[in-house]
């Protein structure tokens, strides 16, 4: 690398991000992103995701990066130049209200462990509002982890998530509100 030459800025895509172009087909008039650097499977380290945050473009909650001992969450690392950086940090809180990034250790499939910077929702105080989780969302998910070469493992458990959910959300859109549940005073 010249003298001078800012070096490439470590990435960690675990959601909508795998994929960009899965994220454009479900919501048009995303700006484009210039072309990205293939990525290598990895996992982040000590991390999980809930779905605790409201999104008005997809229609319900989406996903949050939270710490969780232990855990690992599949992904892709990418190493990206500054410029590109920049870029996919503008996009990032159209594309999943990711408007904030945090350090993740990731290992990857080399075994080889580092730094990374991963984007996110930023966290929400007290109980998350009330509402469903965007079934679109986790699709989208599914769509991306798929694209990006992640495990058929991790792609089936994506969409058996997407699954759940949309079967128990709309079991629930169909059940009598409590307040109007036999036996109940309302």
């Amino acid at each position: 690398m010249p003298a001078g030459t800012p070096s490439p800025r470590p990435w960690f895509a675990f959601s909508v991000d795998l994929s960009p172009a899965a994220a454009r087909e479900r919501i048009p008039g995303l700006p484009s992103l210039p072309a990205l650097p293939d990525g290598e499977l990895a996992e982040a380290m000590d991390v999980d995701v809930v779905y605790d945050v409201p999104s008005s473009v997809w229609g319900g909650k989406v996903a949050r990066l939270v710490d969780a001992p232990g855990k690992r969450l599949p992904g892709l690392l990418r190493r990206v130049s500054p410029e590109v950086w920049d870029v996919v940090s503008r996009l990032e809180g159209p594309l999943a209200e990711a408007t904030t990034s945090r350090p993740v250790k990731v290992i990857t499939s080399t075994g080889g462990i580092l730094s990374a910077q991963a984007f996110t929702p930023p966290a929400r105080g007290g109980t998350p509002p009330p509402g469903p989780i965007s079934e679109a969302f986790l699709i989208t998910v599914a769509v991306a982890a798929e694209r990006a070469g992640l495990s058929a493992e991790h792609v089936e458990r994506l969409q058996a998530e997407a699954h759940i959910v949309q079967t128990i959300q709309q079991a629930k859109a169909g059940a009598p509100p409590e307040s109007a549940s036999p036996g109940k005073k309302g």
